[in-house]
């Protein structure tokens, strides 16, 4: 079986390469034809207010023929008050405003034997109502996954990568991921996958005396290499195949790409800085 994350769109309904980058992974994701798909955030390319990039994005999207779930990022929703990228934090308004375009922030999916679960990461620590409604759905989740196998996915990462980067928000707090992983204690999740770094990378964490993977998605809008490390700084997607080689449990992750991208940074992009302007942002 085989499940497909894509993660950091970045749609603009000014069109684009991001927009253009989207439409040629959406035709490699039906060439692989899997059986599930996950967006990890990030589906507009800067602001969480413009509707018409949500639903530039939402028409794009609609083209994978496989089921969809999508989660926010921090430019659908916003993110926590500190350190918020251009003081744009996240609200229960803004998280509204995604659900009604994507569906709900966080949520669970049976996929064959596996459970498929997503999680809002920018709620995580805002103090929002959104936050603890979902901290009491987690706390559901052992009773409603059971013995499957699982997969988590939230847009940023469980674990900080790069532990010397204090100026971003780069993953969820520190008291949210023990919070997260004592909550699911006796949930057998086989890998966390993220987006939000634009690089690729798979790492193995400690998690209840066992190594699960962690995977880290590369962006389908642009490639961002200024965090350093040895990730890989490449657009592209991640195919997971599950339930094959290793047993029924066992899960294989697959950097994908094509050769046919437009490959640029984003300040080369004139929807990008069309939406810094819109902010009042410069970089």
């Amino acid at each position: 079986m085989k499940i497909v994350q894509l993660s950091d769109t970045h749609i603009s309904h000014l069109g684009g390469a991001t927009t253009e980058n989207l439409q040629r992974f959406v035709a490699l994701i039906n060439d692989i034809r899997p059986t599930f798909v996950v967006h990890s955030g990030d589906v507009a390319i800067l602001d969480p207010d413009n509707a018409e990039d949500r639903e530039a994005a939402r028409e794009i999207l609609a083209g994978i023929q496989a089921p969809l779930r999508v989660l926010p990022g921090n430019h659908d929703v916003g993110e926590r008050p500190e350190n918020a990228w251009a003081d744009i934090q996240v609200t229960s308004e803004r998280v509204r405003a995604f659900s009604s375009t994507f569906g709900p922030d966080h949520w669970v999916e049976t996929v064959g034997d596996w459970a498929v679960v997503g999680l809002d990461s920018e709620i995580m620590g805002s103090g929002l109502p959104e936050e603890e409604e979902q901290w009491g759905w987690i706390e559901s989740l052992p009773a409603l996954i059971g013995a499957r196998p699982t997969l988590l996915f939230s847009h940023k990462p469980v674990w900080n990568p790069y532990p010397a980067v204090t100026e971003h928000n780069i993953s969820i707090p520190d008291a949210s991921r023990d919070r997260l992983l004592s909550a699911l204690a006796d949930v057998d999740v086989a890998a966390f996958g993220s987006g939000h770094l634009h690089q690729y990378a798979v790492t193995q964490e400690a998690v209840g005396g066992r190594e699960v993977l962690a995977v880290s998605a590369p962006a389908t809008g642009f490639a961002h290499a200024g965090l350093g490390g040895s990730a890989l700084a490449q657009q592209g997607i991640v195919e997971y195949v599950l339930g094959e080689g290793d047993g029924a449990g066992s899960v294989r992750p697959f950097f994908r790409n094509l050769a046919t991208l437009t490959e640029v940074p984003p300040t080369e992009i004139p929807e990008f800085a069309s939406a810094l302007d819109a902010l009042g942002v410069s970089l």
